[in-house]
């Protein structure tokens, strides 16, 4: 068994809440759980891939909609004919971005939904992973591939900081702070052209130690746009990440290979870059 195909009828009460608060919560949180009553004879293993197909009354709603793991199976009764098995839910599409539940009988006729929980061989979950990667898209400049897009054992769960992923709050600082690195002037549609528009990622500046339970992020003041280097760079101190301004000093006071040595238009060129970049903080010398 390389996968299975779980029917759901959002009509019938199966799943708590409804399709469109699913989505919602997938796409804040990254994960909703569900608990779902399997055959007790299928008994799935943690981490298997489980495929979401929405049946029903609604056609326009029908088809591969939605992709995760399992979680959890429980025990059960020795004599029960069903268990209960947490499905972890990674990504759901919303109403109209879904595989047509015709396309998807067309492609594997052996598909019977009636029968609620389907496990499914290799062949079954190629076609299945193909046609959601056509279906399923990830967000602009996103660098994690989406779930489902590979196998389970090719992947591995990860925590990242919600905020700096965000599409809203991205969207709402790269309007107000403009889509140019904050740190070294990278404007990345400057230079690569307009397939770069708006790639530039987004950093956040409110160090861990002031983040807890009550914190509410106001994107206008605690996420910068970093390119990728510099925020590789502002990550790579740990707890407190580095400051735009320490990034903007380590780069006025590098941009060369140690024992090499600096052509005149280099010099130039570095001289050209203190003088935009100006003095480091604190610094209060003058005539410089």
């Amino acid at each position: 068994m390389e996968a299975v195909i779980l029917a759901w009828d959002p009509d019938r009460p199966v799943w708590a809440g409804s399709h469109a608060a699913a989505v919602r919560t997938v796409q804040a949180r990254g994960l909703l759980r569900q608990l779902w009553g399997f055959p007790s004879a299928l008994r799935p293993a943690p981490e298997l891939e489980v495929w979401l197909v929405i049946i029903g009354a609604r056609s326009a709603m029908c088809g591969l909609s939605g992709h995760g793991t399992v979680g959890w199976v429980g025990s059960g009764a020795a004599d029960a004919t069903t268990i209960q098995v947490a499905v972890d839910v990674d990504l759901l599409l919303p109403l109209g971005d879904q595989v047509a539940l015709t396309r998807l009988e067309e492609e594997l006729p052996e598909l019977r939904l009636e029968e609620g929980v389907q496990p499914v061989d290799r062949a079954t979950a190629r076609t299945l992973r193909r046609l959601w990667t056509g279906a399923a898209q990830p967000e602009r400049g996103a660098l994690d591939p989406i779930p489902g897009s590979l196998p389970s054992r090719a992947v591995r769960r990860v925590l990242i900081n919600r905020y700096e992923q965000d599409p809203e709050l991205r969207r709402t600082v790269l309007a107000y702070r403009g889509s140019a690195c904050h740190a070294c002037g990278l404007d990345m549609e400057q230079r690569y052209g307009t397939v770069a528009r708006d790639l530039v990622q987004v950093h956040h500046v409110t160090p861990p130690g002031f983040v807890d339970t009550d914190y509410e992020i106001d994107p206008l003041s605690d996420l910068v746009p970093l390119c990728g280097s510099c925020h590789v760079v502002a990550h790579n101190r740990w707890p407190d990440p580095y400051s735009v301004e320490e990034i903007r000093l380590l780069l006025r006071e590098n941009g060369f290979l140690r024992g090499s040595t600096l052509t005149d238009a280099q010099l130039l060129a570095r001289a050209d870059a203190a003088r935009l970049l100006g003095p480091p903080e604190g610094d209060q010398r003058t005539g410089r």
